[in-house]
């Protein structure tokens, strides 16, 4: 059997939607020893893809490198709204590529970019075609997007598109071509089935990584309760509402936030730190190296996560692994975890200020009741380990068709 895979992204040494390129590369060559996988991306994820199928001793996979003409490139970086335009096209030459191969293949299956509004073309390969798990459809909180700044008016052509795109006819025809159709969160899912009236499976994009499957995890007793953020600082991730908010928790308990990361939000929040004069209880150290996050993870207590709108996030699942409960807005992949009690999560349909008070109080909860900081951090990690899996992920989305 040969199957397609068509990932914007991949690599074994990275997070994010490289990591989801390379969760799949392991998942097909581990289920299917005995098929070929064609993995199909960019010439720029080839070093890290060459050296980690040698490393790692993957033989059923073949990497295919494709791209758009190096002036589209130039263009992507330059200009951000193009990085779309660029992605359509590329999409349109792995197509062109599939076509001339002349390869027989059984199935098809788009990966990443994991954005609903951009199908692509392999689903008119005579094959069983897959598409996602994708995202997209999330939008930030009304009363919240008073925090943009820069990505004020991207977000208001992304809200544009997200109406747009689901009403046009060659959209609805492309999303019917495919045989499954896989959203990582309701409000994509529901986008989706509404635009062509078809069926549309929630499933996370996200997956435990091997190493961190069933850690022994020992139970926190700190004197003061340490609470972290990783990730990128940027105005998506809610960190300057963050800051709002550890401002307005109050607690004889002892406590402490640690927002780990870089970005272009990281002198504005000190900035903001220094003028609540809140230095004592919140640092933000800046990145920090891929090694040194277990360490992180195991001193912590709390995982805080104020993302306005992120599909899903690699960070829940390692936060879950290390039995850390979540605080984070109750929206897209937060709906899952709540719904699985792996944490406390704030509302967002509600006034900017009223979201502020509930997410310092959910916060202010976890930080004085150690039995509970416990119940939801084992809860999230029985979550993870038992759904949050590449075998339950390959179950759900190859297990009809493989038979």
């Amino acid at each position: 059997m040969n199957i397609l895979l068509s990932s914007y992204s991949g690599s074994p040494y990275k997070g994010s939607e490289d990591a989801v390129g390379w969760n799949w590369i392991t998942t097909l060559s581990k289920k299917l020893p005995n098929d070929t996988v064609y993995f199909v991306t960019r010439t720029f994820n080839k070093e890290d893809l060459d050296k980690g199928l040698k490393e790692f001793q993957i033989k059923n996979v073949k990497a295919i490198y494709v791209d758009v003409p190096n002036a589209l490139d130039w263009y992507r970086e330059k200009y951000k709204p193009f990085h779309y335009m660029q992605y359509m096209i590329w999409l349109q030459v792995v197509y062109r590529w599939a076509k001339k191969s002349k390869i027989k293949f059984d199935i098809v299956h788009h990966i990443t970019m994991g954005n609903f509004r951009i199908t692509g073309s392999i689903n008119k390969l005579d094959a069983v075609s897959i598409f996602g798990p994708v995202g997209g459809g999330q939008t930030t909180p009304s009363s919240l997007k008073c925090y943009y700044n820069k990505k004020s008016r991207f977000e208001k052509i992304r809200d544009i598109a997200n109406d747009l795109v689901p009403k046009m006819p060659s959209y609805k025809r492309s999303l019917r071509r495919f045989d499954k159709v896989f959203a990582v969160n309701e409000e994509t899912k529901q986008i989706m089935e509404k635009s062509a009236g078809i069926k549309v499976v929630r499933l996370p994009e996200i997956a435990i990584n091997k190493d961190l499957v069933m850690l022994d995890v020992e139970p926190r007793h700190n004197e003061t309760i340490e609470i972290i953020y990783l990730g990128r600082l940027l105005e998506l991730k809610g960190l300057t509402l963050l800051i709002d908010v550890i401002k307005e928790v109050k607690s004889d308990k002892s406590f402490h936030f640690s927002l780990y990361g870089s970005g272009e939000l990281e002198e504005e929040l000190k900035r903001k730190i220094k003028e609540y004069a809140i230095e004592d209880i919140v640092c933000v150290p800046g990145e920090i190296d891929y090694t040194q996050i277990a360490d992180v993870y195991k001193n912590a207590d709390i995982f805080v996560h104020p993302t306005f709108r992120d599909s899903g996030g690699a960070v829940f699942v390692e936060a879950m692994a290390y039995k850390l409960p979540i605080v984070a807005l109750n929206q897209s992949l937060s709906r899952e975890l709540n719904d699985n009690k792996c944490g406390l999560f704030v509302e967002t349909n509600q006034a900017k200020e009223e979201i502020i008070q509930e997410f310092a109080q959910k916060l202010k909860t976890l930080i004085e009741n150690e039995e509970l900081r416990l119940e939801l951090g084992e809860n999230g990690y029985n979550y993870a380990n038992g759904f949050l899996t590449l075998d339950k992920k390959f179950d759900i989305i190859y297990g009809d068709i493989i038979g």
